[in-house]
C-alpha cells in the first residue's frame, strides 16, 4: 500500500473531547479489544469489506508508524474511531470488490443511500453505542449537528420503509387477482374470473 498521509488536526472541525474516565487497559490491549469493531464499522460506512479493512489497516499502519501517542492524551476507543476518521476523511479508497446493492427494503440498500456525514452520525450512535457527544467528537463536529443528522437519517429510513410498503401494496393490487385465477381450478371458467374483475 503506497505511502498515506493524514489530514493535519487543525484542518478538522474543533470540537471539545467529552470527559473519559482514566483507561485501565494498555494501549495494546485497547486497540486489540476495539479491532472487531472497528472493521464492523468501516465495513458499514464504507459498504464494502475490502474498503473497510484497507482503512482499518492504514489505521493501524499510521500507529505502528508515529505510535499511540497520535492518539492523544486520553488513549481509548474515541481516539481511535476519531484517528480513523482523520484518515477516512483524507481519502475515499473505492476498491469496487463487491457489487452496489439493489434499492430494496434491506437496511444495507437504505444506509449506504445516506449522506456520508448522516451516515457516520447513525452508525457511530445506532450500532456502535457512542454518546452524540463522543460522536460529535469522533467527527468533528458540533453535538448539535450530531443530533440534527441522527434525526435526518431517521426521517429517511421511515419514509423508504413507507414508500416500500405502499409500493408493496400498489403492487399486490394489481398482480394479486391474476395470481389466483391462475391457481384457482375454475381458472379456465367465467365465474372466478367475473368475481375477481
Amino acid at each position: 500500500m503506497p505511502p498515506h498521509r493524514i489530514p493535519p488536526t487543525a484542518s478538522m472541525p474543533t470540537a471539545p473531547k467529552p470527559t473519559a474516565a482514566v483507561p485501565t487497559e494498555t494501549a495494546a490491549e485497547m486497540i486489540s479489544s476495539q479491532l472487531p469493531y472497528l472493521r464492523r464499522y468501516a465495513r458499514a460506512l464504507t459498504g464494502s469489506g475490502a474498503s473497510g479493512d484497507a482503512y482499518v489497516r492504514m489505521v493501524l499502519e499510521t500507529l505502528v508508524q508515529d505510535g499511540v501517542a497520535i492518539l492523544g492524551p486520553d488513549v481509548d476507543r474515541v481516539a481511535l474511531f476519531r484517528l480513523f476518521h482523520r484518515i477516512y476523511a483524507g481519502g475515499h479508497l473505492e476498491l469496487g470488490d463487491e457489487a452496489p446493492e439493489a434499492q430494496t427494503l434491506a437496511p444495507g440498500g437504505l444506509l449506504r443511500a445516506l449522506p456520508c456525514e448522516r451516515r457516520e452520525a447513525l452508525l457511530l450512535t445506532a450500532v456502535e453505542g457512542f454518546l452524540t457527544a463522543e460522536a460529535a467528537w469522533i467527527l468533528g463536529l458540533s453535538q448539535e449537528a450530531v443530533d440534527r443528522e441522527i434525526d435526518l437519517a431517521r426521517e429517511a429510513f421511515r419514509d423508504s420503509l413507507r414508500s416500500g410498503v405502499l409500493r408493496l401494496e400498489d403492487d399486490m393490487t394489481m398482480r394479486l387477482p391474476d395470481a389466483v385465477v391462475a391457481a384457482s381450478p375454475l381458472a379456465g371458467g367465467s365465474g372466478m374470473a367475473a368475481n375477481v374483475h
